[in-house]
């Protein structure tokens, strides 16, 4: 073994060691010097006398949305996907969810005396554009879409998620493939 090596291995172990006894040095118990600050105590929460109770706040309706995917298809452009929607309305019933991309409705599915709905995939692709090269900011990738998911209960709550999904490019051989002349 080369002699800077052995040298380089013998000072991490020194360090290595101190730093061991240090750190359990100042982990041992009674090893802690004393605080002068008082130690806080837990007091109860109540709202002062002669307040009426705060009122139950209502159950809003959650949805549950996995991530979205911009994918390429097969005859040109780009489908938004999900894996599936999920809302929740309990003790209220779901009247409506519908999807909304880049300020468009796009899709709009309807309740009926339930209190969760389930949209499977199968009905969950939406064309849009896939853009062009670095429409977004982001090189070699396409356009981004902005996305709502809105939910309405029939208690009068509603509940929405928001985001945006990236999409890649329509047809990536028109950028990348090197431009050839022939003299």
């Amino acid at each position: 073994m080369p002699h800077n090596l052995r040298f380089f291995l013998l000072i991490t172990l020194v360090l290595a060691g101190l730093l061991l006894a240090w750190g359990l040095g100042a982990a041992a118990p009674g090893a802690a010097a004393p605080s002068s600050l008082p130690t806080p105590t837990a007091l109860p929460l109540q709202p002062p006398p002669g307040l009426p109770p705060a009122p139950h706040a209502p159950d809003i309706s959650f949805i549950d949305s996995p991530t979205a995917a911009c994918q390429v298809l097969r005859g040109g452009g780009c489908a938004i996907t999900w894996n599936y929607l999920y809302a929740n309305a309990a003790p209220g019933y779901v009247i409506s969810m519908t999807v909304v991309i880049d300020n468009k409705l796009r899709g709009h599915y309807g309740g009926f005396f339930q209190t969760n709905m389930y949209v499977p995939s199968e009905m969950l692709a939406f064309r849009v554009d896939c853009g062009l090269y670095g429409a977004s900011g982001v090189p070699r990738m396409g356009k981004t879409h902005a996305y709502a998911l809105r939910v309405r209960a029939s208690d009068g709550l509603s509940s929405a998620n928001y985001g945006s999904v990236l999409c890649p490019l329509d047809k990536p051989y028109r950028y990348f493939l090197p431009t050839l002349r022939h003299k």
